[in-house]
């Protein structure tokens, strides 16, 4: 009998690992120079104060990595659980994921269905999460005991291969981001409604270009909008976006709320 520690549980990577890469080494080249400079000028004051300036971009650097490490492993796993609680699914929900990545959102998605469906779709950029693939999405649902209720495809958000009035749902977390051009991203959000039922509804985490979102989804044909304060239990801080598609006999004017 396996014990609790032998259990495989999904792994979803870390997200935007270039940047902490980065991060780690310039904090650890900044820790160099800073003890380079106290050897080689000893007890200068002059160079004292030079090399804690030094040092103390070094912890901002290392701080930030480690922030954006827990945030990949443990913040944002608390950020989507709070957007889910604010869905209240019922449970037979036919539920779309914009750029799933290695599973997180999703698969906390289809935990809260019983026979309801959840599908993701990506690109599958490692540059955006490390060891980004639909093979690696589909063991994590197998690890969590929701691969029966998960399908992984590749797909572009702007052009969705589904057909219309689809989904009950669509979620999306740290996806839209990556796409270039507001042009562009509004393309995917015209694709999300697009293939969402009328009275459907829309559910994102991001940290930029989230007012962006609102201001383009208001223009496209939503109501019961609410942006959210940024959350600073994360970093970068996260934003809530929540919106309801028009239903067909609605004609109403958006008013976005905040929370």
């Amino acid at each position: 009998m396996l014990t609790q520690s032998e259990i495989k549980k999904p792994d979803y990577g870390v997200d935007a690992p270039g940047v902490v890469r980065v991060l780690v080494l310039v904090g650890l080249c900044l820790c160099v120079l800073a003890l380079g400079l106290l050897i080689v000028f000893r007890l200068n004051a002059l160079v004292i104060v030079l090399a804690a300036w030094v040092i103390l971009w070094a912890l901002v650097c290392l701080g930030e990595a480690l922030a954006m490490l827990w945030t990949s492993r443990v913040g944002k796993l608390r950020e989507i659980r709070r957007m889910l609680d604010c869905l209240v699914l019922s449970g037979d929900e036919e539920v779309l994921d914009v750029g799933c990545g290695r599973g997180m959102l999703l698969i906390e998605a289809a935990r809260r269905l019983r026979s309801g469906h959840a599908t993701g779709i990506d690109i599958w950029s490692e540059r955006d999460q490390s060891g980004n693939s639909p093979q690696v999405t589909q063991e994590n649902a197998r690890l969590a005991g929701v691969a029966e209720r998960v399908t992984v495809l590749t797909a572009d958000a702007r052009q969705l291969p589904f057909p219309s009035e689809h989904f009950d749902v669509i979620v999306s977390c740290l996806a839209l981001h990556n796409i270039d051009g507001r042009e562009e991203r509004c393309q995917a959000l015209r694709e999300m409604l697009r293939v969402l039922k009328p009275g459907g509804r829309i559910a994102m985490l991001d940290f930029t270009h989230v007012k962006e979102y609102a201001q383009d989804l208001q223009t496209l044909g939503v109501d019961q909008l609410t942006l959210g304060r940024p959350s600073w239990r994360v970093f970068p801080p996260l934003r809530m976006l929540l919106a309801r598609k028009l239903p067909v006999s609605e004609k109403s004017e958006t008013a976005a709320t905040t929370i």
